[in-house]
């Protein structure tokens, strides 16, 4: 399912330091909820999503398997304030650091900066008043610099 159909692409979208990344990404549908799968890259070393049950773990899995940017796919079970939830991973195994800590963001490939900062940086990168869906789409239109910060 094409990316722009996820219902959190804009969210994504707007804090991730390497927008190219989006133009690999895809929608995949859990629980009847097309979501956002951006693969690894750049500052983007690792990826986790949790989904639940282990059913849907696998057919997640499997739906990104062979897929570029979506290299060491595993399942998992994680312990969470919420209970054991299944996930699955790709990339390098997830730092041990609090979530929202700056290397826990550089490591997911979200801008370190606060919102506001980040879509700043974004949109002064880009040189366009147009919205960031828009822009991405654009491959003239250079979203953000190159590098991690």
């Amino acid at each position: 399912m094409p990316a722009l159909d996820a219902y959190d692409y804009e969210f994504v979208a707007s804090r991730l330091h390497d927008a190219d990344l989006l133009l690999g990404s895809v929608a995949v549908r859990i629980f009847r909820a097309p979501l956002l799968a951006v693969p690894v890259g750049g500052c983007r070393r690792g990826v986790r999503i949790e989904v639940g049950s282990a059913t849907v773990a696998r057919a997640l899995r499997t739906a990104l398997l062979g897929r570029s940017g979506f290299p060491l796919l595993r399942v998992g079970l994680s312990g969470s304030v919420y209970g054991e939830r299944w996930l699955v991973e790709w990339g390098e195994q997830a730092p041990d650091c609090p979530v929202g800590a700056p290397e826990h963001l550089r490591f997911f490939g979200y801008c370190v900066a606060s919102k506001p900062a980040c879509d700043a940086h974004s949109a002064a990168a880009s040189g366009s008043d147009l919205p960031l869906r828009q822009r991405v789409l654009d491959p003239r239109d250079e979203l953000v610099e190159r590098g991690c910060r």
